[in-house]
């Protein structure tokens, strides 16, 4: 029992450092958002190889713990969240670099109040993606439950951006693919809200063996 929980704790402190690298890839995709320059997708591509390699290591690592030791109850519960976060922790990553694609595709830095709002939902996903790991390896469901409570905001976010591009003073002064870019930019922040909301559940089923999905706000 000593050794499978040394692989788990192993198991579980290697996700914390790719989750470290996920966050740097999304605040790069953020930065580049506000302040567009040649190249940012590229080095987002670079980093996001290293992402695919920690996905592929952390399967191999949770099938060797499920191989050898065959767990139960909590440890079981554990060993299978940690197999669904490690996969949308590379999925976050994908949605960093389709934000820094967008920046990318930028002429000019966007009007301060797109901007600004992009920034928001940003950083309301760096927040809810440390926060959501901090709660999975402390198995605290508060802050779990806290995370998820924090998904309404991301989506009037997106609601907002949206409703201001389709307002007809907007539509008349915008630069149409501009505007398209700050959309999408915009949705790919929304679904990293989504899945840092995911990786809470997650937490609270891990540590409750509750699961919480579909089942509104807690």
């Amino acid at each position: 029992m000593g050794k499978e929980r040394e692989e788990i704790r192993n198991l579980m402190e290697s996700l914390v450092a790719m989750a470290d690298e996920v966050g740097v890839m999304l605040n790069m995709a953020i930065q580049a958002f506000s302040n567009p320059e040649p190249g940012a997708a590229l080095k987002l591509r670079e980093k996001d190889k290293r992402i695919n390699r920690m996905e592929n290591i952390h399967d191999a690592k949770c099938l060797r713990i499920l191989a050898l030791y065959q767990p139960e109850a909590d440890d079981l519960r554990t060993v299978f969240m940690a197999l669904k976060i490690n996969n949308d922790l590379e999925r976050i990553g994908d949605h960093a670099i389709n934000v820094g694609e967008r920046a990318e595709s930028l002429a000019a830095p966007p009007p301060q109040a797109y901007k600004s709002r992009i920034e928001r939902m940003g950083h309301l996903s760096l927040g809810m993606l440390s926060d959501a790991l901090t709660a999975f390896v402390a198995r605290d469901t508060a802050l779990a439950k806290n995370v998820i409570s924090r998904d309404d905001e991301a989506d009037d976010l997106l609601r907002e951006t949206i409703e201001e591009m389709l307002k007809p003073e907007s539509v008349q002064c915008a630069d149409m693919e501009m505007a398209i870019s700050i959309v999408l930019a915009a949705k790919e922040l929304e679904r990293v809200a989504d899945l840092c909301t995911n990786l809470a559940e997650d937490v609270v089923f891990m540590a409750e063996g509750e699961t919480i999905k579909h089942q509104g706000k807690v």
